[in-house]
């Protein structure tokens, strides 16, 4: 724990480095012998989808995908850097936790299937590497998403870039079209929602093709538990940021940042008000 010592006189820092054993380099370290830090900054660009209006058939497959409670927010929101710093310079990855005044804190899976729907158990995600399947990305993308990238500049990239998949839902749909049709447009809602607010790198620019070997079945895809997959996103940025390994921030920032408004009230926006049931 991190306390004042028994003589009354304040110490910064773990009385007993045990446990706390990374002090050295932690950023904490840095704070308290310089007096400055640096501020973090995360990285997202999924603000621009919620401007789209999704067709209800496509929406319906995007409820099936399961990231209903995703879209229930209809809104882009603001980030505060400064909060996520402050939580950063708390975050041990020695306990996992964050180190506050009044004890430990942690996010957990249950945290990510209340805040944001994200199913909690389920088959895992993970990154196959490889168009399973197909001789190439362009043409997986073109069966599955109705489009093909241009070689020249998400195939070098090695994945799908945000702005293009944005320009893709701008696209109007029927209502009498084929299945396949919505399923395509819901799957590349979900690869925005992924790449720019679930499961963000740090590029905040691409989707990794490899991500589309996920949505090949649609009956399977509901299967994910992306409640997962976004947990050990956020810990392993928690973790690098706060060892002074990262200046930009990936992964569910924006869960954390909406999960401390949930957790500490006195951190939460004026604006925003308790919900009356």
């Amino acid at each position: 724990m991190e306390t004042s010592s028994s003589s009354g006189q304040l110490l910064y820092g773990p009385e007993d480095p045990s446990v706390l054993y990374l002090q050295k380099k932690h950023i904490s370290n840095k704070l308290l012998k310089d007096g400055t830090t640096q501020l973090f900054k995360v990285r997202r660009t999924e603000s621009k989808t919620w401007d789209v209006d999704i067709h209800d058939n496509v929406r319906y497959w995007l409820d099936i995908f399961g990231f209903k409670g995703v879209m229930d927010c209809g809104k882009s929101m603001k980030v505060d850097n400064e909060l996520i710093t402050a939580l950063i310079e708390r975050w041990r990855p020695e306990t996992q936790t964050f180190h506050l005044p009044i004890g430990e804190a942690m996010v957990t899976l249950e945290d990510m299937q209340a805040i944001w729907g994200l199913r909690a158990d389920g088959r895992v995600f993970t990154g196959r590497d490889h168009h399973v399947g197909y001789t190439d990305w362009p043409s997986k993308c073109r069966d599955l998403l109705g489009w093909i990238p241009n070689i020249n500049t998400e195939t070098k990239q090695g994945g799908l870039l945000m702005t293009a998949l944005i320009n893709q839902t701008r696209i109007s749909l029927g209502d009498d079209l084929p299945t396949y049709v919505y399923i395509q447009m819901a799957r590349i809602h979900a690869l925005i929602l992924l790449g720019g607010l679930i499961l963000p790198d740090t590029t905040g620019c691409k989707v990794p093709f490899m991500w589309l070997n996920a949505f090949e079945d649609p009956d399977e895809v509901q299967n994910i538990s992306w409640g997962s997959a976004a947990l050990s996103y956020l810990y392993h940025y928690l973790c690098e940021a706060s060892m002074d390994k990262r200046k930009e921030l990936g992964g569910p920032m924006m869960l954390l940042q909406l999960w401390t408004w949930e957790r500490m009230p006195t951190l939460r926006p004026s604006c925003i008000g308790a919900l009356v049931h």
